[in-house]
């Protein structure tokens, strides 16, 4: 059944709503009345867009990922060679950090609310990372064939996946101590690991 634009407005704002409740406050301690409540729908309206607070955290990963990705893809386009996309992607974490108040990447924090390795949400929180190995993957590749003769021995494979590692370390360790350190050492480490 197509929804009406009053429905989509309403989708809208419930997503919205949790959005901000579920990254600023967690999911476990957001409860589906508090998401009623805030973005001004009624219940049935809410259960009519999103039929239980998984279906509705699913879409928030979604929304989540599909935000930060337009604005890492334009962050890219600023450098140009695949070392400089590589450092200035790491960069950019920093930076997508600092403006949300170290509370973390979206991804990692839902996911250790959810133990349940099967759970859709976790399933999305682990394409969020498979879709960033994916594109550290082919800057590695590109790199590798930039490089020639200088990078014969080296697998872009690997080095993808420690680049994801530093990432994805960098992303937990700078909201536990409410500090950029983490941060810039992720960068020296991207810097030597990519030479």
């Amino acid at each position: 059944m197509k929804k009406t634009p009053a429905e989509s407005d309403a989708a809208r704002r419930i997503l919205a709503t949790a959005c901000d409740l579920f990254y600023r406050n967690g999911y476990r301690a957001t409860g589906i009345n508090e998401i009623i409540e805030k973005s001004g729908v009624a219940k049935a309206t809410f259960y009519a867009n999103y039929p239980s607070k998984e279906s509705l955290a699913v879409a928030y990963v979604k929304a989540m990922n599909d935000a930060e990705f337009r604005a890492a893809e334009e962050n890219l386009r600023k450098h140009k060679g695949p070392a400089e996309k590589l450092v200035g992607l790491m960069e950019f974490a920093g930076a997508w950090l600092r403006e949300r108040d170290y509370r973390g990447c979206t991804h990692l924090n839902i996911s250790a609310e959810i133990p349940d390795p099967g759970n859709p949400v976790r399933f999305e929180t682990k394409n969020h990372y498979d879709t960033l190995r994916t594109v550290v993957g082919k800057l590695m590749k590109d790199l590798k064939a930039e490089r020639g003769d200088a990078w014969k021995g080296r697998d872009p494979e690997k080095l993808a996946d420690e680049y994801v590692l530093i990432y994805a370390g960098a992303c937990a360790m700078a909201p536990l101590y409410q500090d950029h350190q983490p941060l810039r050492e992720a960068i020296v480490m991207v810097k030597r690991l990519i030479g």
